[in-house]
């Protein structure tokens, strides 16, 4: 963004019920407020911003999941530059500035002065049927959830009112995953991209219905991806290497500085893919021959997962060993 007179960051700490904002000017000057988490208060932060004479705006928020959703949403519609930081970036920015306060106020600062610094790249939300998507399909991990701690609580013999109580709430619970299964179904055919997607992740061996859905619900559009390393990134799934001289030498890890529901979505599939997928399976044997452990063996089948993934999205065409091989 070229930088205009009128051009200052907005930093913004997001709460449940509220947010705190900075907007920093790039001579220091900022002006501060706090807001309601809500459409009103969207609306208010908007005017109160056109107040301040700003014409060009780069606002910069933490990804935090639910409570920062609708806000960064409204912030895309009204035209602003904004960017969606990984929480674990702005932390690190805190240690280098040897920032000791950690109060709303402070944290919109340092935020904006984040931004300010280092230019963000801008975050684009998701398209309309893949927003439906993945509520759809969080919403169902929620429902799997609840039914097994109430299956749970049914081991050890309970009394039996709270017995029967559990087993009406575990129906209920099934009747709801069975009505929100046919919902995905039926959003599935209501977007025959989607479904050509599902289906292109189906092929490849070691990936079921479940996690293809799953996975589509989960990534961003593939498009905005250069290249499979940088979807195995987006996962956490590139590993990293500790080496410092003669004193420290480790073995490479995941950096896990990505989607933890990526990589929960992969591991089962990746434990499956060793013994059904032929490019996992030598994979995974080249690596035990070369005496890796078990948990560095899987880590390294998901991200080869990520990558025919990637492949198959990004070609249009179902898994092929023998292309996929020499690709």
């Amino acid at each position: 963004m070229t930088k205009s007179k009128g051009f200052a960051v907005l930093g913004i700490d997001v709460s449940k019920l509220t947010f705190d904002v900075v907007l920093l000017y790039p001579d220091h000057r900022l002006y501060s407020s706090v807001f309601p988490n809500d459409a009103a208060g969207y609306k208010r932060l908007i005017a109160w911003v056109k107040r301040r004479s700003v014409d060009q705006v780069h606002a910069c928020m933490e990804a935090t999941g639910v409570y920062s959703q609708s806000l960064s949403l409204a912030l895309y519609q009204a035209g602003y530059k904004l960017s969606v930081v990984n929480p674990l970036r702005i932390n690190g920015f805190r240690r280098s500035a040897l920032s000791r306060n950690k109060t709303d106020r402070e944290d919109a600062y340092l935020i904006a002065r984040f931004c300010l610094l280092h230019d963000p790249r801008s975050w684009t939300p998701l398209e309309e049927p893949l927003r439906e998507l993945r509520s759809l399909n969080r919403h169902l991990e929620t429902l799997h959830k609840a039914r097994r701690q109430h299956e749970n609580r049914l081991e050890g013999e309970p009394p039996k009112w709270l017995r029967d109580s559990l087993r009406r709430t575990t129906r209920h619970f099934d009747r709801e995953i069975k009505r929100h299964q046919e919902r995905t179904e039926e959003h599935f055919a209501q977007h025959p991209d989607l479904q050509r997607q599902r289906e292109l992740l189906f092929s490849i061996p070691g990936i079921g219905m479940l996690t293809a859905t799953a996975l589509l619900a989960e990534l961003p559009d593939i498009r905005h991806f250069r290249s499979a390393r940088q979807v195995a990134a987006y996962a956490g799934l590139t590993p990293t290497q500790r080496q410092s001289g003669s004193s420290l030498s480790g073995q490479s890890r995941l950096s896990k500085m990505g989607s933890r529901r990526l990589r929960r979505i992969l591991y089962m599939p990746a434990v499956s893919a060793r013994r059904w997928n032929p490019l996992v399976r030598e994979l995974a044997e080249r690596l035990k021959a070369r005496g890796k452990r078990p948990m560095v063996i899987v880590g390294a089948a998901m991200r080869k997962l990520l990558h025919l993934v990637y492949g198959v999205l990004r070609s249009g065409k179902p898994f092929d060993a023998a292309h996929a091989q020499t690709a």
